[in-house]
């Protein structure tokens, strides 16, 4: 889908220090692997402290968001929906984490809607965004979507939940606006293969309650399960299917080869085994993706994009002029691409700012 007058007006993040992988090594919290199989350098985590306690995801969100709507300069009078992702526990059974978030960063009067499709939502969120403001909806002419995920506890050990993704902590927001941005927002492309949800699901029963609070959830167990009884080769195609078709796509509708990207937002997952990596898929030379910040990241769940672009911008990667693209993934299967056209550097992320 090819987007007019949409734009990127701001971002913000709540990013916890990152803790080195050797630390976790040494520790006895996970093996040498993760540095050698999978390269992670680094993986965000909130630490709790008698002093400050924790922070609860929602509470991240919330601070993420209130960063980005003070460096969009918007009024709150702006802003018709808030969209939430998460991909994990977001501290209350049964509950609205989005109106939590809206009331403390856009208004009472704002709609608050939680938002999933796994890790993906971070980057469909800013296609349903996108559709809402395209549509008219509303009285305002402003979206924020806010992503926010901490992994602990009894139910999710972020080492040995997924084969190879080192789960990070951290929070992110996302504003966009018909009025005007620092980006353009030039197209976006969901793809689908929904045959390829029982990876996420192997062969548990479906249960009346979580089980996260009596054991922890392994997803690299389901995915073994699935491959008992699936073809792993033809499972493999139709995942590289979705993902060249997701590509793709986004760049027919924008109108851009590969070689106009300047760079590529991918997800902070690690290295798979062997030699062939994400930026070969791609077509990409593996310095014009955000690697480099993945591997000292960690997995963020949704967070990874808008992180990874901000990022970028403050570390002065990226110029007027310049085309970004966001691609990412989410269980179910589903990948969304996203291409911006960089207009201007926000003054939040000159060097001076920085």
């Amino acid at each position: 889908m090819r987007w007019n007058e949409i734009y990127v007006a701001s971002l913000g993040s709540w990013l916890p220090e990152p803790v080195p992988v050797a630390e976790a090594v040494a520790a006895g919290e996970c093996g040498q692997e993760w540095i050698d199989d999978f390269g992670y350098e680094s993986v965000m985590i909130a630490r709790e402290s008698a002093e400050e306690g924790w922070t609860a995801p929602p509470d991240m969100a919330v601070a993420a968001g209130r960063t980005a709507h003070q460096r969009s300069g918007l009024d709150k009078s702006a802003y018709s929906l808030l969209l939430h992702g998460s991909t994990w526990f977001q501290g209350l059974d049964i509950w609205p984490a989005a109106s939590y978030i809206a009331k403390r960063t856009v208004g009472t009067s704002v709609p608050g809607l939680d938002v999933q499709q796994r890790c993906n939502i971070g980057i469909s969120g800013l296609d349903l965004a996108a559709a809402h403001l395209k549509a008219g909806y509303g009285r305002g002419s402003a979206v924020m979507l806010t992503t926010a995920d901490r992994f602990g506890g009894p139910g999710a050990n972020r080492w040995q939940l997924r084969h190879g993704n080192a789960y990070a902590d951290g929070a992110t927001a996302t504003i966009l606006s018909t009025e005007g941005g620092f980006a353009r927002l030039v197209a976006t492309s969901t793809v689908a293969d929904n045959s390829l949800e029982p990876m996420a699901r192997g062969d548990e029963p479906f249960a009346p309650v979580s089980r996260a609070a009596e054991r922890q959830i392994d997803l690299a167990a389901r995915g073994e399960a699935h491959k008992a009884v699936s073809d792993e080769t033809f499972t493999n195609i139709r995942f590289g299917k979705v993902m060249q078709e997701a590509k793709q796509s986004v760049l027919d509708d924008a109108g851009l080869d590969t070689d106009d990207l300047a760079y590529i937002v991918i997800p902070s997952t690690g290295r798979i085994n062997g030699p062939f990596q994400i930026h070969h898929l791609l077509g990409v030379e593996e310095s014009r993706t955000t690697w480099e910040f993945a591997r000292r990241s960690g997995h963020i769940g949704p967070g990874d994009w808008a992180a990874g672009l901000e990022h970028l911008l403050l570390t002065g990667a990226l110029a007027p002029g310049d085309h970004v693209m966001l691609y990412g993934g989410g269980a179910g299967y589903t990948i969304t691409t996203a291409v911006l056209e960089i207009l201007e550097i926000p003054a939040w992320a000159e060097p001076a700012a920085a």
